[in-house]
Order: C-alpha cells, then sequence, then structure tokens
C-alpha cells in the first residue's frame, strides 16, 4: 500500500501543532481533576464532579435512578455509577 504524504505551508503546519498541543493539555487535565475525586463522593463532591450545580444534582436525584450508597443515614456516590448515569443520558 502507497502512503499519501501531503506537504502543509509552515504556518498551517503550527497552527495545527498547537490546537492539537492544547487539546493533549485539556485532555490531561480533565482525566486529572477527575481522578483526584475520591471513589465515594458527598453530595457536594458528586455534583461538582458531573459539572452541575448542587441544585441541578438534587432535581437529578428526585427524577433520575441515580445509584446511592446509604449507611446510618450518609449518603455516598460512587465515581463510577455516576460515570455510568452520565453515558446513559449521552445524545
Amino acid at each position: 500500500m502507497e502512503s499519501l504524504q501531503v506537504q502543509l505551508p509552515n504556518d498551517l503546519q503550527e497552527a495545527t501543532k498547537a490546537m492539537i498541543e492544547d487539546a493533549l493539555n485539556k485532555a490531561i487535565k480533565d482525566a486529572q481533576n477527575k481522578n483526584s475525586f475520591p471513589p465515594y463522593l458527598n453530595k457536594g463532591e458528586a455534583s461538582a464532579y458531573c459539572g452541575v450545580s448542587r441544585g441541578v444534582f438534587n432535581a437529578w436525584l428526585k427524577k433520575y435512578d441515580i445509584p446511592t450508597i446509604k449507611i446510618e443515614g450518609v449518603s455516598r456516590f460512587r465515581r463510577k455509577a455516576l460515570d455510568e448515569f452520565m453515558q446513559q443520558h449521552e445524545k
């Protein structure tokens, strides 16, 4: 199979490199932020993890069946369960 080579003007090469670098830096920062949360989150942490206000998260709790761990009146949310919840609502 033959390879195709495309030569872009220098300014376009630099712009493309900058866009790729910015995208990679953002992806790394997002991954680091997600991993900075503990595996079991309280309601405030869970809303921050999902990127919504606490009020919106409370509304979601009433409307949707978000898996919640309750021990002696203390509620916690697993990060993995929140990820799955968000993915279920992805369009």
